[in-house]
């Protein structure tokens, strides 16, 4: 193996080194693509010495020689092969691109957000490590496995919640597609028609939104009173049952008042929607008219943009104010930290299932109840303090009770951790379960609760999968449609007078409140009357 210089017939060098190396014993020459700089010596022999930049240049094609000729060497005869019929029929070499270039390979060209870059940079170094691990002599992508892609996802699944694995499979499974040789399968879509799992399984993986009742929706609606700006968001998610994106999106163009109706494209499935626009919604509308922008909500919509976890922040922290009254207060100072310890052991023992996750929630809640804080836990573990924090409060939420120093049962975060997520049994991040598509599934669990026909409500929501069922077999005029959802749906959303319940089902739900202490001075007064009544 050795470098070489080549001459035109002219005389004059050629501008590019050349490589010489031998493969199953015949001798090949190459093209190095490397560019030959400064001033050779007089004799053209590589014996001799060049100039400073000569031989700087010289160094450069001796790495890419022992580069190009370890890459031949891992492609091995079928790959040479495959590469010279497409070679011959196309007339482009195909590109045989290493593991650890591919974050380089898929980046390249620019345009993508900082937030994309640092997911793609998290996403390829964790792969490569873990390829480095489990199968060092993978040095191409043709070369890494289907069971490679497997044991990584489950080595994910202990550490990652569902969607970060998903959003990690989705980045590396078309750059896989996009610089794997022709003819090479990608191994992050082998088994992909694998039968699904039981509906029962599935059940007890997916941690599902819990709707509003009419009572906390009410509230809920009642809370924004001093905040004009998430009163309007909130009442028209309640009201349509539309998605976040969609409500901060929606356009003029899609209102039609006159008719009282709302026709516009989910932007998740592109499926045509047609919302009543109920009197809260209305009034909603009205209010906003004339504010000289194509957006009902351009505030909204300039904030989804820009800063789409404040909108869920804000929203929480409504939930969390609404709801506090019953959710459980701190733990006394006086509280044992081996009471602590003992109910939290319990707890994670409980829910989570034995693996690296529970182990280190025991590992962080023992040395936090021994006196241990964040900032010396970190210091021994070598775990960022973040991750420590986030496995404390995760504790907290199994354990459904604050018990972390300084916290007290009012602080704001530790509500709406309480309030609005809950704990896996696989992945570091808690599901989220009231928060802007909790609204949606209000509205869904509403409609059908009092009786709405099926088929009306997914004309609402545009769920793809029934959109065959509502094109061929199911029409209804708007105003059949309006009326029905219009005379079913509960006053809270419709704006009419709400119905009053059943002397004994109202007598049950004051008693509630006189226990949680939230009755009003009327609700006092109409418990009296209806118990001397009984």
């Amino acid at each position: 193996m050795g470098l070489m210089i080549k001459q035109q017939r002219d005389g004059t060098l050629r501008p590019q080194w050349y490589g010489v190396y031998t493969e199953g014993g015949e001798r090949k020459v190459v093209n190095l693509d490397v560019a030959i700089r400064g001033t050779p010596p007089a004799s053209l022999s590589l014996r001799d010495r060049g100039d400073d930049r000569f031989e700087r240049s010289r160094e450069d094609a001796k790495n890419a020689l022992a580069s190009f000729v370890t890459e031949a060497s891992h492609k091995g005869r079928v790959e040479h092969l495959t590469e010279r019929l497409i070679e011959s029929k196309s007339g482009v070499a195909p590109e045989y691109v290493r593991i650890a270039d591919l974050l380089a390979k898929w980046t390249a060209g620019g345009g993508y957000s900082p937030g994309y870059l640092g997911e793609c940079r998290a996403v390829f170094g964790r792969f490569v490590a873990f390829m480095q691990t489990r199968n060092p002599r993978a040095v191409f992508l043709y070369q890494v496995k289907p069971s490679d892609v497997s044991a990584f996802a489950a080595a994910m699944r202990t550490t990652l919640s569902p969607r970060t694995c998903a959003a990690h499979m989705g980045i590396l499974r078309p750059a896989f597609s996009n610089f794997l040789p022709v003819g090479a399968a990608n191994p992050f879509t082998a088994g992909k028609k694998a039968k699904r799992k039981s509906a029962a399984n599935q059940s007890e993986e997916s941690i599902h939104r819990i709707p509003f009742s009419p009572q906390e929706l009410q509230d809920l609606l009642s809370a924004t009173s001093d905040d004009p700006f998430m009163a309007g968001l909130i009442t028209a998610a309640a009201c349509t049952g539309m998605r976040r994106g969609d409500v901060c999106g929606l356009k003029w163009a899609d209102v039609d008042l006159k008719a009282g109706i709302i026709a516009v494209k989910s932007s998740k499935t592109g499926a045509q929607v047609e919302i009543p626009i109920f009197n809260p919604l209305r009034t909603v509308l009205m209010a906003c008219q004339g504010n000289k922008s194509e957006y009902v909500f351009p505030e909204a919509a300039k904030m989804l943009a820009e800063n789409p976890d404040g909108l869920t922040y804000r929203f929480k922290k409504i939930v969390a104010k609404t709801m506090e009254g019953t959710t459980p207060t701190a733990l006394p100072s006086s509280t044992p930290p081996a009471d602590v310890e003992a109910a939290g052991i319990a707890a994670i023992s409980k829910a989570i299932d034995a693996g690296a996750r529970r182990d280190r929630l025991l590992d962080t809640l023992k040395r936090y109840c021994a006196g241990a804080g964040v900032r010396r836990i970190e210091r021994a573990t070598g775990r960022a303090r973040s991750s420590v924090s986030t496995d404390l409060h995760a504790v907290e939420d199994l354990m459904g009770t604050p018990f972390l120093r300084g916290q007290t049962g009012s602080n704001i975060k530790a509500s709406i951790a309480r309030l609005t997520r809950s704990a896996r049994k696989q992945g570091q991040r808690a599901a989220s379960t009231r928060d802007w598509h909790a609204l949606r599934t209000t509205f869904v669990t509403l409609a059908l609760s009092a009786g709405v026909p099926l088929e009306l409500v997914r004309r609402v929501t545009g769920h793809a999968t029934v959109e065959i069922v509502l094109k061929h077999y199911f029409r209804p005029g708007r105003a059949e449609f309006k009326a029905a959802l219009t005379g079913a749906m509960p006053a809270v959303l419709t704006g009419g007078k709400p119905k009053r319940l059943k002397p004994a089902d109202e007598l049950a739900a004051l008693s509630g409140k006189l226990a949680a202490g939230t009755a009003t001075a009327e609700e006092k007064d109409r418990f009296r009357k209806l118990a001397a009544a009984v």
